[in-house]
């Protein structure tokens, strides 16, 4: 059986309420993609920006910043691996599923909480990307925990 690949991302596209199969379909296939994405590119950037911000916090400081603290008793963070790096096989179908999460973090009890930071304000528009978001995140636990980092405790979107 042919091997298929799908991000956690990817696979939350399919739980949005205005779906098309045809759409999601021509996305994968377009030889050189497609003119226009969801989500520009420059908000990875900010992402990955915000993720260094918070190491060198962490780093500096011993703990996470003031901002992060109504996610839980944090005590230290995990260098999320990079998507080629993040993945796991489900043996029955053989699919593939991929991610790279923004931000693992460790929590006091030794479990963990995956994070996904969001450059926006938080507004009743972005409710209709909270299918991809739900999706994507536990696509994440889902190789987190397949993957030997932990028992994930938590999910959160971080604006």
């Amino acid at each position: 059986m042919e091997q298929l690949r799908i991000s956690g991302k990817d696979l939350g596209a399919v739980a949005l309420t205005d779906f098309c199969a045809r759409c999601f379909w021509i996305q994968r296939k377009a030889p050189a993609g497609l003119p226009f994405q969801i989500f520009p590119g420059i908000f990875s950037s900010i992402d990955s920006y915000s993720k260094n911000t918070v190491h060198t916090w962490f780093d500096r400081h011993g703990g996470p910043p003031p901002w992060l603290s109504e996610l839980g008793n944090i005590v230290g963070y995990i260098e999320p691996p990079h998507y080629s790096k993040f993945s796991t096989v489900d043996q029955a179908t053989n699919i593939l599923l991929t991610g790279a999460p923004d931000a693992l973090f460790k929590l006091k009890d030794g479990s963990l909480l995956i994070g996904d930071y969001k450059t926006a304000r938080f507004t009743a528009a972005q409710d209709r990307l909270l299918p991809i978001y739900r999706t994507q995140l536990n696509a994440y636990a889902v190789i987190a925990e397949a993957s030997g980092f932990g028992q994930v405790s938590s999910l959160a979107l971080i604006y």
